[in-house]
């Protein structure tokens, strides 16, 4: 749980928060200048546009993570990020519904990238543009359900992710032993894009609150049913590493709106979460990333917003322009 008396704290680390933490310890948010695929830079950046190698580097880092890393309660790293999400409903941590969902997930897509890190220290956890079909190329976008990266688009897994299980079957009986997809069966435009919100019209919304209920109708309602499958459950979601480019896009979101020079407040350590009631502030203090009782790491912590962007909150950005 976060320690603090004052409420204050919760938001205080707007005021430095950018949600990109390089190797080196700095935030920053990628220009369209530097849109090139830089390894090692700590830019996140849409992850079809970054390079072949990347991408490869990427998937196998995401295959390691299950295979090579574990906790010391022997579970992967992998396996231990469903796990987190999944306790985090059955303890009452009010992860989608609540206040908290959007800095929540920040606070574990953070986290996915440095352990990311730890397996390949060049690597960023980049995203998903959520506007686009991930299953065609187009321009110098790549296609992202293939053999050589996230594997099928439609059914079971049967690729580089064929070890990547889940539980639904054990569950609930659904046939589903591994990740499987559903790309574009509902929730699509006639062009076969995700029928979601524009970036533009998202962050259009002037209060935390509003924005905030804008982009989880867009995150609920069509992107992970864009997707469907493991990811269309919020129980099961977290076994897919799809899931992960789907929240660092959210993430972009948030981060673009915040830092949106014409609404300074979005910073400030009173109105960032403006629009929200005192109940809602609270809960923003006291809900934790790990349930009680299940931390998962030495010193783990609550879900506290100010542990956004690597703790080096402090850290000067290289950048305040829109994000890609």
């Amino acid at each position: 749980m976060l320690r603090t008396g004052n409420r204050a704290v919760v938001t205080s680390y707007l005021l430095r928060l950018r949600f990109l933490f390089t190797s080196k310890g700095h935030c920053s948010v990628a220009t369209e200048e530097e849109s090139t695929m830089a390894l090692g830079d700590g830019i996140r950046r849409d992850i079809s546009t970054v390079s072949a190698l990347e991408r490869d580097r990427f998937i196998e880092a995401v295959r390691k993570l299950d295979t090579t890393k574990f906790f010391p309660d022997g579970v992967s790293y992998w396996d231990k990020q469903e796990q987190i999400h999944k306790n985090a409903h059955f303890n009452g941590v009010d992860v989608h519904g609540g206040p908290a969902f959007i800095p929540w997930h920040r606070v574990i897509v953070n986290r996915l990238e440095a352990l990311l890190r730890e397996v390949d220290p060049e690597l960023s956890l980049h995203y998903w543009d959520w506007t686009t079909d991930p299953r065609v190329a187009s321009g110098p976008r790549a296609a992202l359900f293939t053999p050589q990266f996230m594997d099928n688009a439609s059914g079971n897994v049967s690729h580089l992710l064929n070890d990547f299980e889940s539980t639904e079957d054990a569950e609930t009986g659904n046939g589903h032993t591994k990740i499987w997809r559903d790309v574009g069966s509902v929730a699509a435009d006639p062009d076969g894009t995700p029928a979601i919100a524009t970036d533009a019209s998202i962050p259009g919304n002037s209060d935390f609150a509003t924005f905030a209920t804008a982009l989880k109708a867009a995150h609920d309602s069509v992107a992970h049913s864009y997707i469907g499958g493991t990811i269309s459950n919020p129980h099961y979601s977290f076994h897919d590493p799809f899931v992960f480019l789907l929240h660092s896009n959210l993430d972009r979101i948030w981060a673009k709106w915040q830092t949106d020079p014409a609404h300074p407040e979005r910073l400030g350590s009173t109105t960032a979460y403006a629009g929200l009631n005192a109940a809602q502030v609270n809960a923003l203090v006291t809900e934790h990333v790990e349930p009680p009782g299940r931390r998962y790491r030495a010193g783990a912590v609550g879900i506290g917003p100010d542990q956004g962007c690597g703790h080096q909150l402090s850290r000067p950005v290289r950048t305040l322009a829109a994000l890609l």
